[in-house]
């Protein structure tokens, strides 16, 4: 299973002669920048944090500018002066917008603190988060959700009561499927994969752990207020 491009080391300082690969980098924080997380590049700060300030913050921000429009699709960015220790220096955010992978030439990705090209099955993953669905999903990967079965879904035809072997006693259709399907009741599960086809969870059944797959067409999501946490309601 593939990694979330996502990277969390996404602060990167530059000094004003060390632009050269600026448009690489732009690209690489677009594509692996978090939803609602901002990835950020300071521009007149060496490694260490030592400030050592920009001569033309205004030509600065031309540069960031002409490099930003080479990008394809268009990045979420800003760019702004700020002056510390009585020198100025400028600082670019980059936002999540939706719209990965982003290209400037070739689609790069951060791997820790390092800028590397996107192999295939990243570059299908950019392409999976493009969906509403799957981005949301996956912001709770390796987390707890509630996994629940939806059966309104069940076909009219199946649902009606039915006598069952033992004497006396009736139980209907619903409940008699109850036994084969695999969400009928209320579970809290870990969510451990997820792409544009299908949705991975890991829960415990007989003291073991067991991984359950379901069709991305079978799920709508809502929120369990109680737990604090993501509803994933299955069709049946």
């Amino acid at each position: 299973m593939s990694e979330l491009p996502w990277g969390d080391n996404l602060l990167e300082r530059k000094l004003e002669s060390d632009l050269k690969d600026l448009l690489k980098t732009l690209v690489a924080f677009s594509n692996s920048v978090k939803p609602d997380h901002i990835a950020t590049i300071l521009i007149g700060e060496k490694d260490d944090g030592t400030i050592v300030g920009v001569t033309n913050p205004d030509s600065i921000q031309k540069t960031i500018r002409k490099e930003c429009e080479k990008i394809y699709p268009p990045i979420l960015w800003r760019s702004k002066v700020y002056e510390s220790e009585g020198k100025f220096c400028v600082r670019v955010e980059i936002e999540y917008d939706g719209d990965t992978p982003h290209f400037g030439g070739t689609a790069w990705i951060r791997k820790g603190s390092e800028t590397v090209i996107a192999n295939e099955e990243t570059f299908q993953r950019l392409i999976d988060l493009r969906s509403d669905l799957v981005r949301e999903l996956a912001k709770w990967l390796g987390k707890q959700v509630t996994v629940t079965g939806d059966t309104s879904t069940i076909p009219p035809h199946e649902v009606g009561e039915m006598h069952t072997p033992i004497a006396g006693t009736r139980m209907t259709s619903i409940a008699r499927m109850a036994r084969h399907r695999s969400w009928e009741t209320k579970e809290f599960a870990k969510l451990i994969f997820v792409n544009n086809f299908w949705v991975t969870f890991e829960r415990m059944r007989d003291g073991k752990n067991e991984a359950i797959s379901e069709s991305l067409r079978k799920v709508s999501l809502s929120y369990d207020n109680e737990k604090q946490q993501l509803m994933v309601i299955v069709a049946h």
